[in-house]
Formats: structure tokens, sequence, C-alpha cells
């Protein structure tokens, strides 16, 4: 056998499904679909089968059909479109049907489906295996067959993956590790293992494609067909998807060449926003190892003999493990309590926070938050147990402006907080907005909620009554908190209404669903649910001097 078929043979053995015989293994992925939902494969594991056809019109009809036949059963059934060559807004447009279409941007999952080969498969989620693999005329009695629980035996065999140049580990996937993901998976940084050399990511290189394939990593992903520009928005290119997985798929070779990972300098600062003008210690809070812990509302003086303006703030937490999250309310010299405490969301002026995942929080454009003379810091704490006591010291960095900047930055939240979602419901929706009652420009955008959490979206709707998606997460993590920055500010005329969009799955086939067989109502603890789309907007001609001089 010549080098180039054993190559082309070695990538067809390690596809996440390698041919199509009864029984194969699926590997895991999870796509958007024309309208921007999330659909992961093992989600579906409740289901006696999954349905995918590549999309055509013939395939529409016949799975269409299906659909019709086979309603309320446990079946699901998804059309494909491969490579992304088709834009969303088209295949809204006169499609004539309801199914969902998965786009498949980086072609990956048709490759590994053998859907480059066959019409159409059928996948036992439970399992995750390979149950027929062929046209579509085959799927119907090949259902038949599943539903009545026979055992099945391929149809079809796709044929042998196409040659393709195997990507350079030197040249080519070590430089996208150390831009995309080195910077957390190193030796002190917050990734679970450390990308220190070739061997490491040998190692770890499978699951490097399951967490790729499955958009986990890297986390924060949005879905860029709708949004409006995010600063630094997360996920690789559809280009190194392919490049990654081609060289996953062919058994992640060595190659030629000196190895860069093992050269890679990472300084790990306490601060990523340099050294602070002020550091505030937290007093030290003693976590037990078990029980559910009320919120602690700590104060601290921050012996201010002047009015100062904050361009930024970065919170160190002391403990990871216990530390949910922290917010920083500026109690002024007047008043040292913040109203609406039980709601989570408090009406006293917030001047940010930390929460798993979160970046500091950076005031841009000559803009800041006051701090007056005599003021102290309200901090919110949230501690959760992890099995053993422990010590939390966190502490908040300050970082001051030398003159009053030319802005002030506020911030909202759209959301609810009245709701009970019932047991073993997979998606029930909810909403929140928020009224722009002066003109002002929208700065960032982070969705809150618990473990329950499956999707928000953000929009703006004007007073004219048009709307603009602004964001759209499709899968939520509680783990990973972001604060969506935009990267050009939005402008917002009064009367404006920012409109968060979302979904809670309190079924059992959301894996961080501590209960499913409960009800959830809002609450403050992680066993209750938020549902907060938070803002940080500036509202026009909000200047510093005016705050001062209405003291």
């Amino acid at each position: 056998m010549d080098k180039n078929k054993f190559v082309a043979l070695l990538v067809w053995m390690t596809l996440a499904v390698a041919g199509a015989n009864a029984g194969d293994r699926v590997g895991d992925f999870a796509l958007l679909d024309h309208v921007g939902k999330h659909h992961q494969l093992s989600y579906y594991g409740d289901q006696q089968a999954v349905v995918i056809a590549a999309d055509s019109s013939q395939a529409s009809s016949a799975l269409e059909n299906l659909q019709r036949t086979h309603q309320g059963k446990n079946l699901v059934f998804f059309l494909l479109e491969d490579a992304g060559t088709s834009d969303r807004d088209e295949l809204l447009q006169d499609r004539g049907t309801e199914l969902p279409v998965l786009l498949d941007e980086a072609g990956l999952v048709a490759q590994s489906l053998g859907l480059d080969s066959v019409d159409a498969v059928v996948i036992d989620p439970a399992a995750m295996s390979l149950i027929y693999a062929g046209d579509s005329a085959g799927l119907q009695p090949t259902l038949d067959k599943v539903l009545a629980g026979e055992t099945l035996a391929a149809l079809n065999i796709p044929g042998l993956a196409q040659e393709s140049a195997v990507p350079s580990y030197v040249h080519d996937i070590a430089p996208m590790l150390e831009k995309h993901c080195a910077g957390c998976h190193h030796e002190g940084g917050i990734g679970p293992w450390a990308m220190t050399d070739y061997n490491m990511v040998r190692g770890w290189s499978k699951m490097m494609k399951e967490v790729v394939m499955t958009r986990r990593m890297p986390p924060g992903q949005i879905d860029g067909h709708v949004s409006v520009p995010i600063e630094e928005e997360a996920g690789l290119t559809v280009a190194k998807q392919q490049q990654l997985v081609r060289w996953i798929d062919a058994g992640a070779p060595r190659g030629e060449g000196e190895d860069p990972l093992p050269n890679l300098i990472f300084n790990n600062p306490r601060y990523t926003l340099g050294e602070p003008d002020m550091i505030v210690k937290v007093p030290a809070q003693t976590i037990p190892a078990t029980g559910v812990l009320d919120y602690r509302y700590i104060t601290v003086n921050l012996n201010l003999d002047k009015d100062v303006w904050v361009r930024a703030m970065e919170t160190i937490p002391g403990d990871r493990q216990v530390l949910h999250h922290v917010i920083a309310y500026v109690s002024s010299p007047a008043d040292k309590t913040v109203r609406g405490r039980e709601t989570g969301a408090a009406n006293g002026d917030s001047l940010g926070g930390f929460a798993p995942g979160r970046q500091p929080d950076v005031f841009r454009d000559n803009s800041g938050r006051l701090l007056k003379a005599g003021s102290s810091l309200l901090l919110q704490m949230h501690y959760t147990t992890s099995g053993k006591e422990t010590v939390d010291e966190t502490e908040i960095g300050l970082f001051l402006y030398d003159e009053p900047p030319e802005h002030v930055m506020s911030g909202g939240v759209a959301g609810q907080r009245r709701f009970l979602i019932p047991p073993g419901v997979k998606e029930y929706p909810l909403e929140g907005e928020q009224l722009v009652e002066r003109d002002a420009y929208l700065y960032s955008l982070m969705p809150h909620m618990h473990y329950r959490g499956k999707y928000m979206s953000y929009s703006a709707v004007y007073p004219d009554g048009r709307e603009q998606m602004l964001l759209s997460v499709p899968r939520y993590e509680f783990n990973w908190q972001f604060n969506y920055q935009l990267q050009e500010p939005l402008f917002l005329p009064a009367g404006s209404k920012i409109v968060a969009r979302g979904a809670m799955d309190n079924s059992a086939r959301n894996p961080f669903n501590p209960a499913p067989e409960r009800p959830v109502h809002f609450g403050l603890q992680t066993k209750h649910e938020m549902f907060f789309g938070f803002t940080t907007l500036r509202y026009v001609g909000d200047s510093p001097y005016q705050r001062v001089a209405n003291r």
C-alpha cells in the first residue's frame, strides 16, 4: 500500500464514526440549527433514535413524511447542511418545512457520520452508536425495526474518507494552541491540564476533538450569525476546526521541527490589569465543609479622604472552589445599606463583581464610577461548600483615574423574578426587559442563570418598533459567566427596551441539574434559579461634573 492510501486509511479508521457498521460508536457533537438553536447529540439520549439526512428537497420531503408518520414517538429528525455553504437567511426563506436544519459550517459532522457518502443515518443516542447509514428509502423500515426493538445490521457502508493533507504540528497546530488555548492551559493557569509539550497535547488530543465538536471549548461561544460584533469572540474559525480535527484524526503526528510549546512563557500575574492603585482585602471568611450558606454582606471601609474615580476593578478569589460570586456595591457615607438584597439584584450602585469565568470590570471610553470620600464597599458574597472546611481570603484591586473621567458608566438588568419551573421540563421560557429612559450607549451584556440555564439572547426594541438582535448565547454554561463586550458601543435612544429571552432546563437531560424531580422558583441559592440579563451602559449627558454637583 502506498503512503497516500495508508494515510487515507488511517484518517478513515480514526474518524469519530469510522465507517457505518451497526454498533459503531458515534462521537458526540453539537451544532446550531437554521434559527440559532443549540442541539447536542448526547442530549437526545432519552429518545429511541436520531435521524439525520443531508439537506435536499428529496430528503426534506422524506423526513417530513416520517415525522408525521411517527408523531409522538421518541424519534428526532434533522436535516444537515454540510460545510455552511448556505446563508442562514437564505435557509429561512421559502423552505416550506419546519424540520430543523443543522448547520455544519466546518463540514466535520457530515464527514464523521459518512454523510458525504450516504443520504441519511440513524443513530441510537443512548448508546451513541450508528444504527443505519444509507439512502432515505431505507429509513422507514429501519425505524419500524427500531421501534419494535429489533437488532439491526447496517444496510450500507460509506466509502473511504477523502484523502487530504495532514497539518503540521509545528507549523499549524502548536501556533493555533498557543493563540487560542494555552493562555488557560499552562502551568498555573485555570485550565485543568497544561499544554506543556507535544506529548501532553497528543495524550489529550481525543478529548480536544470532543470539546471542539461539542462547542464546549473555547468556552463562551455565541451565535455569530446574529450578534452585534463582540470583542474577543470565542471559538475557532471553520478552517482552524477542520485543521485541528484532521490532525487528530490522522493520529496527531509529531512531524519534523522543534516543538514550540515548551518555550512558551507565562507570567501569571496576580492582577491581569497590572498593579492596582488600591487593594481591598476582604476579612477572612471561614467556610464550613457542608451545608447551604446564606449570602454574606460584608462592609469594607475604604478610608477615602477625597472623591476618587474608578476606571477598572479586578477581583482575586481566595478559594475558587467555594467562592460563587461577589458583587461590590458602593455604600455612601449617608447610606450604608443597599435596597433589594432579597432579589439578588440590589438597587444600589454596583461597582463590579466576580463570578466563574467573568473578566475584570474595565470602564471604557474615558468613563468611570465615583467613590465619594468616606464611602465603603458593601460586598455581597455567596459561598458554596466543597466537602472540606476552608478559609477564603479574597481581595479586590481598584484602578483609579488621576483626574475625573469624561463620562459616568452605569448598569442595569433585564430580568424576571417570578416564575415556577415544573419538574422535568426541558425548556421553560423566560423573558425580562429593561427600559432605557434616556439616550444611552450600550457597552456590555452579561447573562446570568444557575444550573438550569439553557440559553439566553438579548434584543434591542427601538421606539419605532424595530427590533435588533444583540447577542445570542445558544448554550449557557453556569461555570463560565462571560461579560460580553461590544466592539463599539451601541446607541439606544430614549424609550428603547433591552429584552432578554431565554429558557431553563429542569429535566434529567440537563447533566448539571441537581434535582430534576423538584419544581424550581426564583431564589438566591444555586439550588434555586435566577434569570438576569445584566447590562453596562453610559447615559448621554451624564458627566462626572453633574454627579459631583448633584451630591
